[in-house]
């Protein structure tokens, strides 16, 4: 069971690192957390917004 966590954290890990490589939105949260854009929407998050080119 711990290795299926352990395959789905790493997942999203690499969906995560490929959003932002590819200009994706995403979000970092109060906590510190990175989450997609979508799965945040309608809370009053601030965004970080990385133009085109630029690595964060």
């Amino acid at each position: 069971m711990e290795e299926n966590n352990n395959d789905a954290i790493a997942q999203r890990r690499r969906a995560l690192a490929e959003a932002l490589r590819t200009n994706g939105e995403v979000v970092v949260t109060p906590t510190g957390e990175v989450e997609f854009k979508e799965e945040v929407e309608g809370e009053e998050t601030p965004a970080i917004a990385v133009p085109e080119g630029k690595l964060a």
